[in-house]
């Protein structure tokens, strides 16, 4: 029997979703990349440790309760109620009544979408947020902390956010009015909040602030950049398909829209970064060494951009989308050097990005979306937005600042509570960070047992240079009493770099000596 135009329609969307949901999946792969490759070479097999120990947890988490505080049947204004460990779930049990609140209109319903695919989807979503924000704890934290953090971001302070804003009775969303299209406000000021509290608490890594203000780092750009294009690719999707429609001419138009507006501000917002900082290198000069990560910063102030366009993106104009890049990428800036100057340590700088996008961009959202939309058929609908670019004499445009100023207070308090004392208990019980030791010469090896890369190119001293040390070695005792070395003898420069320290042996001899009046020589160089 021929498939109906409706049997037809449900499969084209719920494909659309399934394929958003894969797409968000090598996002939080290309977050993970980015931190991996932003971090030192000992420490880079523990970030992707995390990572898969998030996923497994997020995935329990919300599977038991996170999907239902959501997206629960039978839901009122603060929380869902059904779907426990997907309960009666699915159109088997006659309930598929899986209700969103759509971004486009205030129609309450699945837009056909199996609910199945509608919980993976989701959860994905979950499952990226708590992965940004654990980014920021990277080089310095202990395993049994990626646990808990991910339960209580994936199970509780993630899921009433977003049953908050996009439920069928969600309160911000269906009764104050308030409007986040792609997660500018609900995902990544989430993540964005969490992540700096969380590195409060950690504190800085050893040698980051004291005995002066020195970066570490990271160790491999082409891993960043492999991240920074799969976390770009997940932003076209996630920014324009948050309708979770494709059918009808007006929501391809939206399609259309997000894409291009996610491309214009992050190019935008990265291009304008880059220039300020050579503007301001070239004026301040400031040492080799001292440097800002030109590299990392440019690609997190291009992500800041795509964050920042996210509220609004399929509402926005293509011109109104460089004007949020623009300032998106001052407001990276602003963010960034504020940290700094707190001495707040956030390796990737993952609170800068999420904070400076999220805050700017829900705020932008009044500021400039067209006053155009969809009717649930797909047509369109004119005249259904208020915003201040367009009717800026409307008091109703006003109130969409009000809306986001709500939106904005709601998700840092809420995520500022939970996470915060969270990491007081852990703090009192001392298990938030690892010991210096162990940072230093590796959370690889002294957390897992096994590093990332092999011992000869492992940094293992990485940061050791800046109390004085020019080399490490460590030996352990061997059953036969005797002494084996276990790292490879490596001297690092003031940029963190290392520097095998066979390049310095005495070529002529023949037992391989150390030359310490080369490696002495090397390190004076580059002191301040």
């Amino acid at each position: 029997m021929a498939a109906t135009n409706e049997q037809i329609q449900q499969a084209i969307e719920s494909f659309f979703l399934l394929f958003n949901g894969v797409v968000v999946f090598l996002m939080s792969c290309g977050y993970t990349l980015i931190e991996s490759g932003g971090v030192r070479s000992q420490n880079a097999g523990h970030t992707l440790f995390k990572t898969l120990l998030i996923f497994i947890t997020s995935a329990l988490a919300y599977w038991l309760i996170g999907y239902a505080f959501a997206f629960g049947g039978n839901p009122n204004v603060i929380l869902g109620t059904r779907f426990w460990a997907s309960e009666r779930f699915g159109s088997k049990d006659l309930y598929p009544g899986v209700e969103n609140f759509t971004n486009s209109n205030n129609v309450y319903k699945l837009n056909n979408q199996d609910p199945y695919i509608h919980f993976f989807y989701n959860y994905m979503l979950a499952f990226l947020v708590t992965n940004i924000a654990a980014s920021a704890f990277a080089e310095r934290c202990r395993v049994p902390v990626y646990v808990l953090f991910t339960i209580l971001m994936s199970g509780i302070v993630y899921p009433f956010l977003t049953h908050w804003m996009w439920g069928a009775n969600g309160w911000l969303g269906a009764i104050v009015g308030a409007r986040d299209y792609g997660g500018s406000a609900i995902i990544y000021l989430t993540a964005g909040v969490a992540a700096l509290i969380g590195t409060i608490f950690l504190g800085p890594r050893f040698g980051r602030f004291e005995p002066r203000t020195l970066p570490l780092f990271g160790h491999s750009i082409p891993i960043t950049s492999v991240g920074a294009i799969l976390v770009a690719f997940g932003f076209f999707v996630l920014n324009s398909g948050g309708d979770h429609r494709i059918i009808g001419k007006a929501y391809g138009d939206r399609v259309g829209h997000g894409l291009i507006n996610t491309l214009l501000s992050g190019a935008t917002s990265g291009a304008t970064y880059y220039l300020l900082q050579r503007v301001i290198e070239s004026i301040n000069q400031p040492a080799r060494h001292l440097k800002r990560r030109v590299f990392l910063s440019t690609v997190n102030s291009i992500l800041c951009g795509m964050v920042a366009v996210a509220a609004g993106a399929v509402a926005y104009n293509p011109w109104s989308s460089v004007i949020i890049g623009f300032i998106a990428s001052l407001s990276f800036l602003l963010w960034s050097k504020l940290l700094i100057k707190l001495q707040i340590d956030d390796p990737v700088e993952t609170a800068a990005v999420h904070i400076g996008g999220g805050l700017w961009g829900i705020f932008a959202l009044p500021i400039f979306r067209r006053t155009i939309g969809p009717k649930t058929d797909g047509t369109f609908d004119e005249n259904v937005f208020y915003s201040i670019i367009y009717r800026i004499t409307l008091g109703e445009s006003w109130r969409g600042l009000l809306n986001s100023l709500c939106t904005a207070a709601v998700v840092i308090a809420w995520t500022a509570i939970f996470i915060t004392v969270l990491f007081i208990i852990l703090k009192l019980l001392n298990l938030l960070k690892v010991s210096k030791d162990e940072e230093l010469r590796g959370i690889d090896l002294f957390q897992h047992g096994e590093p990332a890369y092999a011992l000869r190119i492992y940094c293992a001293a990485c940061g050791e240079q800046l109390q004085g040390k020019t080399i490490e070695q460590e030996t352990v005792g061997t059953a036969g009493g005797g002494l084996r070395t276990n790292f490879p003898t490596i001297v690092t420069d003031a940029e963190g770099a290392i520097v095998p320290i066979e390049y310095f042996s005495d070529r002529n001899g023949t037992g391989g000596n150390t030359n310490e009046s080369k490696i002495k020589s090397l390190n004076e160089e580059n002191r301040v």
